[in-house]
């Protein structure tokens, strides 16, 4: 098939897009070279679904190994500097010797290490340590930018210079070998963030790449078309609701607006969006996926290794607010479609619902996630499980048989988990699985539509294109953890996070709201510049230890700088999800972060209120939940109308002032301010309703 000049300028916008996610351009690589890293990317996603599911490893010799590993194929892939060239040069082979000599030592030394890490060690322990932290700062700045580095590079030099600093950030020095050391261990680099990204995120990143593969992806875009394309204004809502797969999925707010943002942002301009509307609609909306459970884009796996909370209490605790935020971006999107009279796309043009509702069992492999995580099993079972159905749905394309056969192992999943609730994950995975690769092959060979061998080794190629594709989206990730490792090790080991905590403390006087806001304020600057994992990893450890302190949950805490790290890629002057949408959409950068911020105003306000209105996240009594998702909706809808200025025609300023004042007090969650925002929001509806009807009357 030709390419066509509106290809052109699409991969051109693509290319323009992603420049503000990675550090740096891919290589072309072919022959030997291209091969030997296709098969280690296999290789690699193969390794981690092995050793989470059946081999036994120590935790330090596998978390050296995913991040060394995953270093040596970015070197590779990625050209350091200027162009990319199509051969990785000497200087990148050496890099990925340092990473490999480094993971090796750790795996052949690893019962002394643990014994002189950081108090005993020996010259080649320091020289292997420093090599291995030079491999991550470079790891990181190929794949996800210099702000990290930077960052990782400043907390380094203050791990030297803090004996001659001042107050708050003077601690009592650190020999090289002792710093070093420390900090490529358990408690730094391989620490909690690197553990989730090993155990989680990887296996997460897999499932979608698997789903990717199996089309699961595009029967959800093409779900969302369906059911919105024709509404006013249909293709945004479509961009909102097409971005929560990528979104949910993916830890990189960029990476979720190049991935939906290519073929919503162009129909949004096609039916009347301004270029920075479309591209604010689209980075607003792949973001918020970062929000949405169950996989709430890696970040809900780092929160469990950090607190402790098990995983399916966060993801629920997470439900409302996801929906508060995106219930303001579909208030934003229908109401600017009204100012501006768009209207959807004509039903010609979009898939038909009724056979696509056939279809829906493609979805086989979320829910059987779904069901065991909800049943108690762990979270690598689910995502493990997960990827066998998803294989199974790649050998029923092969075979063109009816998706409806996927209800097989979802009933059976469901039926043994009901029946049988204390038998293992595996045992429920496996008759499960076993169930539908019998039925899908017996009904193949009684149809005889398709030779099943052929399908068979079509499919075997379908998982090593998925594992492939796995391993090079969790490269960024792996990166970004990695390096966010040696800002939290370096914390750790000065003490900074325990004066900061106390600074914070002082500074806001014990004032709860002052503390909440300079909280705000540095998970936003952090996100500026880095990816959501990376920036939720470090405000975590330095500012959540003050929060508690003053007596407030942990998991409303560590929701609540979530939240803002999310935000925080649509949040000006560093926005890179809204000028990737810019890009795309060929729009101005500014325009676009600044509309992107009032698409997704909702979620600078809603964290203040779940911090203590904990109904919001699914706590306490059955009324006080109803009651405060009920008035945060209405204060969300009257947020959102006062910022569009739109309600039956445009709004005066004293109308909007005051469906601002009604939001505020509606989403403060106390009783007596929900009835006074109702009763004010009340008012003004009736007044504008009323007074419209005088008019048209006159």
């Amino acid at each position: 098939m030709p390419t066509t000049e509106a290809d052109t300028v699409v991969d051109a916008a693509v290319e323009d897009a992603e420049k503000f996610d990675f550090g740096s351009k891919v290589r072309s690589l072919s022959g030997w070279q291209k091969a030997m890293i296709g098969t280690l990317c296999v290789l690699y996603a193969s390794f981690h679904l092995l050793v989470l599911n059946f081999v036994q490893l120590d935790a330090w010799v596998f978390r050296a190994l995913h991040v060394n590993i995953a270093a040596v194929i970015a070197f590779a892939l990625y050209a350091p500097f200027g162009r990319p060239g199509g051969r990785i040069p000497p200087l990148d082979i050496l890099l990925s010797v340092f990473a490999l000599a480094a993971a090796g030592y750790i795996w052949w030394n690893l019962e002394g290490l643990i014994l002189r890490t950081g108090v005993l060690m020996t010259a080649t322990d320091v020289v292997l340590a420093t090599a291995g932290i030079v491999v991550v700062i470079e790891f990181a700045r190929r794949t996800a930018g210099l702000a990290l580095p930077i960052l990782a590079g400043i907390f380094i030099l203050y791990g030297f210079v803090g004996p001659w600093l001042p107050g708050v950030l003077f601690h009592r020095g650190y020999g090289f070998g002792e710093f070093t050391t420390f900090v490529y261990s358990m408690e730094g680099i391989f620490g909690i963030t690197t553990a989730a990204a090993a155990l989680y995120i990887v296996l997460f990143v897999l499932f979608a790449a698997f789903l990717q593969v199996s089309k699961v992806g595009d029967f959800f875009m093409n779900l969302a078309f369906g059911a919105f394309g024709q509404l006013r204004g249909g293709p945004a809502k479509v961009s909102l609701f097409g971005s929560i797969l990528f979104g949910m999925i993916s830890g990189s707010g960029v990476a979720n607006v190049v991935a939906s943002g290519t073929f919503t942002i162009p129909v949004m301009k096609r039916v009347g969006y301004r270029p920075a509307s479309a591209g604010a609609i689209e980075a607003a909306a792949s973001t918020g996926g970062q929000l949405t459970p169950p996989i709430m884009g890696a970040g809900a796996f780092i929160m469990a290794e950090v607190t402790g909370i098990p995983y399916t209490s966060i993801i629920t605790a997470a439900l409302i607010p996801c929906i508060l935020y995106y219930f303001a971006v579909y208030v934003h999107i229908d109401l600017e479609a009204r100012k501006e009279g768009i209207e959807g796309l004509p039903r010609s043009e979009l898939p038909a619902l009724r056979p696509m509702a056939r279809d829906a069992f493609i979805l086989a492999p979320l829910a059987l996630l779904i069901v065991f995580l909800f049943a108690g099993f762990s979270i690598i079972s689910a995502g493990s499980w997960g990827i066998a159905i998803a294989v199974l749905v790649m050998l029923q394309q092969r075979l063109g048989l009816d998706t409806r056969i996927h209800a097989v192992p979802v009933i059976a999943v469901i039926a043994t988990v009901l029946l049988a609730p204390n038998t293992a994950a595996n045992t429920h995975g496996l008759i499960a699985t076993g169930a539908g690769l019998v039925t899908i092959v017996a009904t193949a060979m009684i149809r005889r539509r398709t030779a099943v061998t052929p399908a068979l080794h079509g499919t075997f190629a379908d998982v090593l294109e998925a594992l492939s594709i796995g391993t090079r989206q969790s490269l960024q990730l792996a990166a970004v953890c990695a390096c966010a490792g040696i800002v939290v090790g370096v914390i750790g080991l000065t003490g900074l996070g325990g004066r900061f905590s106390s600074l914070l403390l002082g500074v806001a006087g014990q004032s709860e709201f002052l503390a909440l806001v300079f909280a705000m304020l540095i998970a936003l600057i952090l996100g500026m510049g880095m990816p959501t994992t990376a920036a939720y990893a470090i405000a975590a450890s330095v500012v959540a230890p003050a929060l508690t302190r003053m007596g407030l949950d942990v998991l409303p805490v560590h929701l609540f700088i979530f939240y803002f790290a999310v935000i925080s890629t649509i949040t000006p002057p560093i926005a890179l999800s809204a000028f990737a949408g810019a890009a795309l959409a060929g729009a101005d950068p500014w325009k676009t972060s600044f509309k992107a911020v009032r698409y997704g105003l909702a979620a600078f306000i809603v964290p203040f209120l779940f911090i203590h209105n904990q109904g919001v996240l699914l706590e306490g009594s059955i009324f006080e939940i109803i009651r405060t998702t009920i008035t945060a909706l209405l204060g969300v809808w009257a947020l959102a109308t006062a910022s569009e200025g739109w309600l039956g025609g445009r709004l005066p300023a004293v109308m909007r002032l005051g469906l601002v004042a009604a939001a505020l007090l509606l989403i403060a969650g106390d009783i007596y301010t929900d009835f006074a925002g109702l009763l004010l929001g009340a008012v003004i509806v009736a007044v504008r309703r009323f007074g419209r009807r005088a008019a048209g009357a006159a």
